[in-house]
């Protein structure tokens, strides 16, 4: 019989099997999900194939790669972003900390497939690609090992073709890649130990829960929300696996606190940045976050993103693009849950009840955490969503039988409900890709500046300087023989004049994508005052400008 884990057995009828039945069935289960798992990954990379080349790399996926091509190389080729950390290693710069709250771990994850296939950002976005489907196949394990095979099949094709899970992962927006990860292998393993009760699976478990930390400090909002749902539903089995199982739940913590230490030791200077701010969302913050929480939901942030070049401040005025409807069928059967619970017995419902109060908590947690307005912090909730609509279709699918007058009805809507949000989901993605194609990326995302840097890969006669965020972490990965500047950290009220030696070659961004907008400064007074000046638009597919090159002539 298949065990849900909350006590209860999913769908298992009562009979006396073959000896051997249970064991083929379960294989037969794995087989299928495993299966299904290689369609969902070839689909996967069909749409992903573009992305290897559009859009254009942005500012936070390239400092991770540019930290492991350092360590490749053996050389840092410019200054990496304030506050980094790295560790010489064998005479290679190995990297610890990307900021104060952020851990290197996509950095060691990119290292090996960067020393086997090279530092490029073909192979950056294909790893991106691979870790999220990896990800998935844990998911989809843990779903079947828990809730069953049926389960892990539609919360897998749902979480696969989930917009905003294909777009983060494939990006890799906000380190979001490695997050998912941690939580996906640390929930397998979970569930594993709780079935197996072997030593290796509870470590693993605090191991990657630990590693996740390290990779980001707001994974501590999933982890809490997890463990409050878990005291909340199942306090009495905790309590009796803590007295039992004591020597297993001490590795995990050992586990945690080996791959989470470098960040523990770190928590009261977290705490210090935070308390003394600035927050400059802070004012707007729930506002920014409600609507984040939407667009997640709604499949559409992405394409908003895209649409607007990166600017946050405009991406929720313009076109929102096709939506889907995941989040509105997940709150109309939660409702139905809880009215059938009350007066039904439903199988899985602790379980059920748990992932609900989860996401709930978690959700929570991310508008109540300070400056967490970006999507990158709202999917901390992920995998949550698809895996409870999961749970919950394959229950009423279930329970259709004990209402015969409308079991034919009941089979059809829920049928309708999982095709009708797959197929809103996969144009989602290709109406966001189609975007994606014809403007190449726009403003902070565009591929101008990936053209820029091929042409310009090995010019050691060249220094090329940013005046605004959003250039040098592009530069340092995609450019080999450039000296690389970043002045505008320093930058005071006043700016400094530029040198003018036609050796250099100044970046800057358009108003409507200028962040600090000393870039901006510059651009209107060379082009009004600089006679001597090659101010040059770089255009993306659309004709539309990315950036500025700025270039003093010979004397």
């Amino acid at each position: 019989m298949e065990k849900c884990g909350a006590g209860c057995h999913c769908g298992a009828k009562a009979m006396e099997p073959e000896p051997n039945a249970p064991q083929d069935r379960q294989s037969r289960g794995l087989l299928i999900v495993v299966g299904v798992w290689v369609i969902l990954a070839a689909i996967t990379i069909l749409f992903a194939r573009q992305n290897l080349s559009a859009p254009g790399l942005y500012y936070d996926e390239a400092v991770f790669a540019g930290m492991a091509k350092d360590f490749v190389t053996g050389q840092s080729h410019g200054q990496h972003m304030p506050d980094h950390e790295i560790v010489m290693l064998g005479g290679r710069p190995f990297p610890l900390f990307v900021q104060t709250y952020l851990g290197a771990l996509k950095s060691w994850m990119l290292i090996p497939t960067f020393k086997i296939f090279g530092a490029t950002f073909a192979v950056l976005r294909a790893s991106n690609v691979a870790l999220q489907l990896i990800a998935l196949l844990f998911l989809m394990l843990a779903a079947r090992r828990w809730l069953g095979p049926s389960t892990a099949i539609i919360a897998g094709t749902l979480l696969a073709f989930d917009p905003t899970y294909f777009f983060i992962t494939t990006l890799d927006w906000g380190v979001a890649v490695p997050s998912f990860l941690c939580r996906c292998a640390s929930f397998y393993f979970a569930v594993r130990w709780s079935q197996m009760r072997k030593l290796r699976d509870a470590f693993l478990v605090g191991a990657f829960a630990g590693l996740g930390f390290f990779n980001k400090a707001d994974f501590l909002i999933f982890l809490f929300g997890i463990a409050i749902a878990a005291l909340a539903c199942y306090w009495r089995k905790i309590f009796a696996t803590i007295r039992s199982q004591s020597g297993a739940i001490a590795l995990a913590f050992v586990g945690f606190a080996i791959c989470a230490g470098p960040m523990l030791v770190r928590i009261p200077r977290m705490i210090a940045l935070t308390l003394s701010g600035p927050h400059p969302n802070a004012p707007g913050s729930f506002d920014v976050k409600l609507h984040t929480w939407l667009s997640m939901y709604d499949g559409t942030h992405f394409f908003r993103l895209m649409n607007v070049g990166g600017v946050f401040e405009r991406m929720y005025d313009g076109a929102t693009g096709p939506r889907h409807f995941l989040g509105i069928f997940i709150l109309i059967a939660c409702f139905a849950f809880a009215g059938v619970v009350a007066k039904h017995r439903i199988d899985c419902a602790r379980a059920i009840t748990f992932l609900i109060i989860a996401a709930a908590l978690i959700t929570l947690g991310v508008f109540l955490f300070p400056d967490a307005v970006r999507i990158h912090h709202a999917v901390l909730v992920y995998p949550l969503p698809p895996l409870i609509l999961g749970t919950l279709i394959v229950a009423f699918w279930k329970m259709r039988t004990r209402v015969p007058k409308i079991e034919y009805a009941v089979a059809a809507l829920l049928a309708i409900v999982v095709v009708d949000l797959v197929a809103s989901e996969l144009r989602v993605i290709v109406k966001t890709e189609q975007l994606i194609r014809e403007t190449g990326g726009r403003g902070r995302w565009s591929e101008a500046l990936n053209v820029f840097c091929r042409e310009n890969r090995d010019r050691s006669d060249l220094t090329i300087v940013s005046l605004d965020w959003g250039f040098n972490e592009q530069l340092m990965f995609l450019t080999n023989g450039a000296q690389l500047s970043e002045p505008f950290w320093e930058f005071g009220q006043s700016l400094p004049p530029l040198p003018t030696d036609p050796n250099y070659i100044y970046l800057a961004h358009p108003a409507e994508y200028s962040l600090l907008k000393a870039d901006v400064a510059y651009l209107d007074h060379l082009q009004d005052n600089g006679a001597n000046v090659e101010v040059t638009p770089h255009f993306d597919r659309q004709n539309q400008t990315a950036f500025y090159t700025i270039r003093f002539r010979p004397q």
